[in-house]
């Protein structure tokens, strides 16, 4: 009987806080340690101190799923069971997979690595959990696509908050090691104020405290 794998999320309030440079700092820790860790799938980011940490691990080719939008690339589910690391770093739980994926969404590949024994890390925003959609769209005004349940988010083995103040994130916004400038100007200057972000940030303080551990049925 294959002993399921354990799953740990990057909790952050929203995009920009580090979640994956924290995610890929612990990788590199595992590697030292001997651990068998490999990198499933990474979002691209702006910036460059997160993209730097991904040299020096081992990373699964990306599949190229081609459909009638275009071609992208998405994470190598099939190549990812057949390698069978000990821990895999799949970044963005909520994300929606391209159409002509084998899963609709992302956290359906996770739940079939777990599934199968491997350990998970990724990573996600307060805003995809479902109880917090409503909320998050009355701060921000605008509309969440990507959500996941409350039982994932739940029944993690372990989530890690990761935080900064709003100030630094804003300056990090600026800066544009998040999006590119002009974008960024768009968000702090929009959804992305200050009373927004201190309004997100106490929103996912609370959940992360509010989290229960439970006795989960997966079947």
């Amino acid at each position: 009987m294959t002993i399921r794998g354990k799953l740990k999320i990057y909790f952050g309030y929203t995009a920009g806080v580090g979640k994956t440079y924290t995610m890929l700092k612990d990788a590199h820790q595992k590697m030292r340690m001997g651990v068998d860790i490999v990198v499933g799938y990474i979002e691209p980011h702006t910036s460059f101190e997160t993209m730097e940490l991904v040299e020096g691990l081992e990373v699964l080719p990306s599949k190229i799923i081609t459909n009638s939008k275009g071609q992208f690339y998405e994470f190598n589910l099939e190549g990812a069971v057949l390698r069978k690391p000990q821990i895999i770093l799949v970044d963005g739980l909520a994300h929606a997979n391209a159409v002509g994926s084998k899963h609709e969404k992302r956290y359906q590949d996770i739940e079939e690595l777990l599934a199968a024994g491997i350990n998970v890390y990724t990573t996600m925003n307060a805003q995809h959990i479902e109880s917090l959609t409503n909320t998050v769209t009355d701060i921000l005004q605008a509309p969440v696509e990507e959500i996941i349940s409350d039982f994932i988010f739940d029944c993690a083995e372990r989530v890690e908050l990761v935080d900064v103040e709003p100030e630094v994130l804003i300056k990090r916004y600026r800066e544009g090691k998040i999006h590119n400038k002009d974008e960024s100007d768009k968000l702090v200057k929009g959804i992305y104020k200050k009373k927004n972000l201190d309004m997100l940030r106490e929103l996912s303080i609370k959940r992360t405290t509010e989290r229960i551990n439970q006795v989960c049925n997966w079947n």
